[in-house]
């Protein structure tokens, strides 16, 4: 008695594509919140600035500007190299600063801005 397999080229297709590219259970990518402070150079804080966070895909997060205190809050954010964004004139170029961003949450060092 003979057995053999026969796969259909949509089957075959597929099987070699686990193959090529390696079978992945990895759940959802983690997501981390970035806080951090603003101040002026007299120490005092920088409320009211415009604070994003983009990556090197030009993906940009959700703007969030400094409270009173000048503290800002950025939610949602994809670890890695990722560049903090300050927009202290709206309609110019942002101060960017290079940071690493890990999971749940990353507390940046406090900035001082003109």
């Amino acid at each position: 008695m003979k057995i053999g397999l026969r796969f259909s080229n949509f089957a075959l297709y597929g099987l070699v594509t686990v193959l090529a590219t390696g079978w992945s259970f990895a759940g959802p990518t983690p997501r981390a919140t970035v806080r951090g402070r603003l101040v002026h150079k007299n120490g005092t804080p920088a409320a009211g600035i415009l604070v994003t966070v983009s990556n090197q895909q030009s993906a940009r997060s959700a703007p969030a500007h400094t409270g009173v205190k000048g503290m800002y809050y950025l939610p949602n954010i994809t670890p890695g190299k990722d560049y903090l964004e300050i927009w202290i004139n709206p309609g110019g170029k942002p101060l960017i600063y290079q940071v690493d961003v890990v999971a749940p949450s990353t507390d940046l060092p406090q900035i001082t801005v003109p």
